[in-house]
């Protein structure tokens, strides 16, 4: 479906045009008349063999480069004077040294690294909003590196996630809802709405403005570098949708010329016996992945431009996926203090809409009897009448979601002086979802008795439109200053989430209603260093969002007429309260460095979240039918954490964590009667708990990761309803829905020898309390309670050719993180790469 608003390349014209004009605008200082050169070498100080691979670059500038496979590096156009050269690579401690360069002169300099703990080698940018290495992070923070996300092929970033503590990954399957909570932060509701997590991109937003969604399943890391996932009171820098905590993904750009190919082909293994799906009977669904690249630094120009393609049959019916996928990403170095950094990608994506497992619905009591013995199939038995035959409706496997995103963004960096640093952004994301309810040239009646007309479909698209600014002020050796400006206008247009009644069967584009919300945030930060070993992080941060309208009219689906197919004369009007909203958000954070191999941490701060348009007006959710709270107010929350990070020799890492979090007024989906549900504000909610996460890598061939944690959820101000309501029904109905208890994950790497890496991972998820929809008070068929293990195995035939292969749920578990949603099965992968 084509949306009215202007075309996306005339918005990225737009963007290129404004940084180009400000570039322009700014006084660029020339320095290359007083440049020089630093060659060197960086080794292993265990065997004095050079580290392929390892970041070099020089504080205060813009320059930076890698080592070649002997560990050399050049650096061009250095400012004559003294500089400091830092190193970092992954499993090894950072270091830097000082050198003297001269006019016209070529500076050489060693460096030698000690082996470490893949932990302890870490480099988090995102706490800050600037580089900080382990011991100096004064909260927790877990970074993905580029080894781990390339342990398989075509990897999505919820597989690359998944296993570190605090995070639970919830998926549907297929192109439907996937969900990523940090600590408890959300629940899994379909179209991830309302999710407390924020996902970046090169700092630039992935999430659905109007939803707040990531399908983390389709953003493709093929030309990922690392990830950083930062937790509790670290988000109080990234605003509203950040309450929970913030995923960001740092882009590749390469060194030297770069050309990389690769494909990948598997299969879903049979169920066990036992199960009686029809779907799998007899039938072996395949899946295949392929990419292709270029990257190359030229002078002041690097680039990457990816290709990523990839399709899956479907382990379950209606389950089939579709990825199109380009990323590029560009740097123009202007000279040694400023540059100019190009972030972009679009995808498209295709699918079938997976609905639950088979189920037996009476409607007029709102009663289901489960069957996961048929857990790939797709249909619903329903009858309306209390008692009676039921009617098959085996409608739904023509259902299909489309997906549509894009994201132009663009960095103007300049290092003012040597303690003076802006960064600008000019930003466009667009979000388009399409949800086509009947591909057949008939009506067709679901099993709740509504009618879905040949070619209905929902959509929702976006425009947003972004900017912002921050200065980062080196005050004096104690105080550390950023200031901060961001803001934003998002234009949306739907056929559900606005104020007005939509169409009850959209058909074509004269269905879609409009909305526009607007964003606007400032903030300070001040890196407070008290004594040599304390440091406090003080950052205040104002937001404010609010959308164009007044008012809600809405079909009252609680109080349907007698009869069957059901009808609802309700239409009521109301006034919305809460159009716009705003919040101050502090925080305070204290890092201790006891010794040179141990840090204590604690932190406390405030932060809230704006409801979402979905959360505000969702009416349409497939089988269920939304009521908008014209009511329905922001949630804010309070974060507290103490921690410890301590380094045994160079061997052994460990970090643990308490955290708390304490929610007023928090957002969550309540079912009503039947299918009905609302989003409601709960009054008060806490959850608190544990992690721990150790890292052991007792010598160069092995890596081993090992992380718990413990987790309690309580709605602490929970009553029972009258009438009552699906969660009132939980073994736990205190428990918030869809919080695991307990998790658990552990990774190893062994590489027996230089060219192969084998690898084996494991995580455990508890089983859930509480959940939304399903209820019953003996939990049955509740999701969780389970483990997973894949192993895999990583061979470089030659220096430009890889192999891979892996099998994933080893023991073919069978398994649900979602309510009624069978999770894939075992699968067998195998994939070649080749860089050139």
């Amino acid at each position: 479906m084509k949306t009215k608003h202007a075309n996306m390349y005339r918005i990225f014209r737009f963007v290129l045009s404004a940084f180009c004009l400000m570039a322009m605008l700014v006084p660029l200082p020339s320095y290359g008349a007083d440049t020089g050169t630093v060659k060197g070498r960086v080794i292993d100080k265990a065997d004095g063999e050079g580290v392929y691979g390892a970041s070099v670059t020089i504080a205060g500038t813009t320059i930076g480069t890698a080592t070649d496979m002997n560990g050399n590096f050049i650096l061009q156009n250095v400012p004559a004077k003294s500089q400091k050269i830092s190193v970092s690579i992954v499993g090894y401690a950072p270091t830097s040294q000082i050198v003297t360069v001269g006019t016209g002169q070529t500076a050489s300099i060693s460096l030698q690294l000690g082996q470490t703990t893949v932990m302890a080698s870490e480099v988090i940018v995102g706490a800050a909003l600037y580089k900080q290495d382990r011991l100096e992070v004064p909260v927790t923070a877990n970074v993905v590196s580029a080894e781990k996300i390339k342990q398989e092929p075509n990897p999505t970033l919820d597989q690359v996630v998944e296993d570190i503590p605090g995070v639970v990954v919830t998926r549907a399957g297929g192109q439907t809802t996937s969900t990523l909570q940090i600590r408890g932060s959300n629940t899994y509701q379909g179209g991830a709405i309302g999710t407390r997590v924020q996902g970046f991109y090169d700092g630039f937003p992935l999430n659905s403005p109007e939803t707040g969604e990531v399908v983390w399943s389709s953003v493709n890391m093929n030309a990922a570098d690392k990830v950083e996932v930062l937790k509790g009171s670290a988000a109080t820098l990234y605003g509203s949708g950040a309450m929970g905590g913030v995923v960001n993904v740092f882009g590749h750009l390469p060194e030297t010329l770069e050309v990389k190919a690769g494909s990948s082909a598997g299969f879903y293994d049979a169920p066990p016996s036992g199960d009686k799906s029809v779907y799998r009977d007899g039938y072996t669904p395949w899946f295949w992945n392929s990419y292709l690249g270029i990257g190359n630094k030229s002078g002041k120009l690097s680039y990457s431009l990816l290709y990523s393609h990839s399709e899956d049959d479907g382990y379950r019916q209606n389950a089939q996926t579709l990825l199109n996928d380009v990323k590029l990403k560009a740097r123009y170095d202007i000279d040694a203090k400023q540059y100019l950094q190009l972030s972009a990608f679009y995808n498209e994506t295709e699918g079938g809409y997976a609905y639950t497992w088979p189920y037996d619905a009476t409607v007029a009591t709102g009663t289901f009897i489960p069957h996961p013995e048929l857990a790939y199939d797709v249909y619903v038995n329903a009858r309306f009448p209390a008692a009676g035959p039921y009617t098959k409706y085996d409608v739904y496997t023509d259902d299909l979601i489309k997906r549509k995103n894009a994201l132009a963004g663009l960095n103007y960096v300049n290092l003012l002086s040597d303690n003076l640093t802006l960064d600008t952004r000019l930003y466009y994301t667009r979000n388009a979802t399409t949800y086509e309810y009947n591909n057949t040239p008939a009506n067709q009646m679901y099993a709740t008795g509504a009618t879905r007309y040949p070619g209905e479909f929902n959509e929702t698209s976006s425009n947003r439109y972004g900017a912002g600014a921050k200065l980062d002020w080196r005050v004096s050796d104690s105080h550390r200053l950023l200031f901060g400006l961001d803001g934003n206008i998002i234009d949306v247009q739907s056929t559900q989430y606005t104020g007005e009644i939509p169409s009850a069967h959209p058909l074509s584009n004269s269905d879609l209603n409009d909305i526009q919300e607007k964003n606007f945030a400032a903030f300070v930060q001040d890196e407070w260093k008290l004594t040599d070993k304390l440091t406090a992080l003080l950052s205040l941060r104002y937001d404010w969002s609010g959308i164009d309208a007044d008012e809600v009219t809405y079909v009252d689906y609680t109080t349907p007429a007698p009869g069957f197919p059901p009808s609802y004369p309700n239409t009521p009007t109301e006034s919305i309260e809460n159009p716009s909203v705003d919040a101050i958000s502090p925080r305070i954070a204290l890092n201790y460095k006891a010794t040179d191999d141990m840090s204590f941490r604690a932190s406390w701060g405030t932060s809230f979240r704006a409801p979402t348009l979905a959360e505000r007006f969702v009416r349409d959710a497939g089988i269920l039918k939304g009521v908008p709270n014209p009511a329905l107010d922001k949630e804010t929350m309070t974060a507290y954490e103490i921690g410890v990070y301590k380094q045994f020799g160079d061997k052994v890492s460990l970090d643990v964590a308490a955290f708390l979090n304490d929610y007023d007024n928090l957002i969550e989906s309540v079912k009503l009667q039947g299918t009905t549900f609302e989003f409601q504000n709960i009054t008060k909610a806490r959850i608190w708990g544990i992690e721990t996460n150790l890292n052991i890598r007792p010598n160069p061939s092995w890596n081993v990761n090992l992380a718990y944690t413990y987790m309690n959820a309580k709605n602490t101000d929970y009553k029972p309803s009258t009438p009552a309501v699906a969660i009132d029904s939980n073994p736990d109905p205190e428990w918030l829905p869809m919080r695991p208890e307990h998790t658990a994950s552990v990774g190893v790497t062994w590489k027996p020898v230089n060219r192969l890496a084998l690898n084996l991972n494991g995580r455990y998820v508890g089983e859930y309390k509480a959940v939304n929809l399903y209820t019953n008070t003996e939990g049955n068929n509740y999701p969780g309670d389970f483990i997973v293990f894949n192993a895999g195995a990583k061979y470089k035939i030659t220096d430009n050719i890889g192999a891979t292969f892996l099998c994933n749920n080893i023991g073919n578990v069978q398994y649900e993180e979602a309510e009624w949603f069978r999770a894939p099965g075992r699968s067998f992968v195998a994939g070649m790469d080749f860089t050139f």
